[in-house]
């Protein structure tokens, strides 16, 4: 497969995030909706509810540093079809985002990265919805 397939493939993956975004907008809502209802007392689900939200705020720092990575790979594409990364150092360093590394990073290590991001990404929703789970759960114990 060309790099530039590559570069491709791995920018579809990222505008996948979206669906993780708007489940966990959901799911905040519903922790914020729960926060609304809570008797004064209720600090064992008021705490799960909080800690639902935190995680959902985990989940909006991933997202975004995941948009990032998005459109810094679509306009890669758009500007240098032949998806050499170093443009993109270059532009960051040039940004004063990055600054400038002795050896630069190739694909693979982008590649492990960007995997990362979006491993977190997926922890944080997990965390959000077990959390969540967990206050409902305590309300309905109560």
């Amino acid at each position: 497969m060309s790099m530039a397939m590559q570069v491709h493939a791995m920018a579809a993956l990222l505008r996948q995030a979206r669906v993780p975004a708007v489940i966990s907008t959901l799911l905040a809502a519903a922790a914020l909706a729960l926060l609304v209802v809570l008797p004064p007392g209720a600090s064992a689900v008021a705490g799960a509810a909080l800690l639902s939200l935190l995680a959902g705020v985990g989940q909006a720092c991933f997202a975004v540093r995941i948009g990032f990575d998005r459109a810094l790979l679509d306009g890669l594409l758009q500007a240098h079809p032949d998806a050499a990364p170093d443009p993109i150092d270059a532009a960051l360093h040039a940004l004063g985002l990055r600054q400038a590394a002795a050896s630069p990073r190739d694909w693979p290590l982008r590649w492990q990265g960007m995997c990362r991001l979006l491993r977190g990404q997926a922890m944080c929703v997990l965390l959000q919805a077990a959390t969540l789970l967990a206050a409902l759960w305590l309300r309905l114990a109560a």
